[in-house]
């Protein structure tokens, strides 16, 4: 072996053997990730709160309506259909007569929408059947399903 190389390797060996008792206490961490006490790391107080789920649903529910598109409201049907923001969304929609003058930017699901919303310019139990089975594992099948039954 070269002995050259020797003091590299030694020099790496000394560095691993003194991390290995604070390693072993589980005080080798990130310098930033906590406090030491007592050997140990300690998780800094102060978590960041959880987000507001009712504010988070009013912000997405004002996207869509601010988009002004027939699909982002039906997009946001078909992401809370049981919600009150949902029943306020179906309101707007069927005050809304013409279709989407364009599709909805790089959404993949943006045929669904537009096939939904011509179902919903329909009218009609059979164009809303006919969605549901072409859909069937769409979320929005549920809605059509619903909406096809007297």
């Amino acid at each position: 072996m070269n002995v050259q190389i020797w003091p590299s390797i030694c020099l790496a060996l000394s560095v691993l053997l003194a991390a290995l008792p604070g390693w072993a206490q589980g005080a080798v961490a990130p310098r930033d990730s906590g406090a030491l006490q007592e050997g140990r790391v300690v998780a800094q107080a102060g978590m960041a709160r959880p987000p507001d789920d009712a504010a988070v649903l009013a912000q997405e529910f004002r996207g869509a309506v601010d988009d002004g598109s027939n699909a982002a409201l039906i997009r946001f049907i078909a992401r809370h259909p049981e919600t009150a923001l949902a029943d306020e969304a179906r309101r707007r929609l069927q005050q809304r007569p013409a279709p989407d003058a364009y599709p909805l930017a790089n959404d993949p699901d943006a045929a669904v929408y537009a096939a939904f919303d011509a179902a919903r310019r329909t009218g009609t139990a059979e164009a809303w059947r006919d969605f549901a089975r072409t859909y069937a594992n769409h979320p929005l099948a549920a809605e059509a399903t619903r909406l096809a039954s007297p």
